[in-house]
């Protein structure tokens, strides 16, 4: 348990930029454990690049969102691929993404 809560402490403290970028992607997705969402909050509080890499996510994600309610997605969707290949698509990115996640 000691151990643990010190391997925590230091993975706080130690967040590099390269990591905290995955886990702002990652936080996309699902959700982050305890010591993530510190080591996060903490390092965004020290790096300006970081919370500017972490509003422009909100900006894509705001902008994607935007394109899918729109009617221009009806057009243009249907063309590059049909519903079960983009489901699949999004089901293999989000894997790989896990799967570097948990490598780290």
């Amino acid at each position: 348990m000691v151990r643990k809560t010190l391997k925590n402490i230091v993975f706080i403290l130690t967040l590099r930029c390269d990591h905290a970028s995955r886990l702002l992607s990652y936080s996309q997705e699902a959700p982050l454990n305890r010591a993530e969402r510190w080591a996060l909050y903490f390092h965004l509080l020290i790096c300006r690049m970081c919370r500017k890499y972490k509003k422009q996510l909100k900006l894509m994600r705001d902008i994607l969102g935007r394109l899918t309610e729109s009617r221009l997605y009806d057009i243009v969707a249907p063309s590059l691929m049909t519903e079960e290949q983009a489901q699949a698509l999004q089901g293999r990115i989000s894997k790989k993404i896990r799967e570097n996640l948990d490598s780290m």
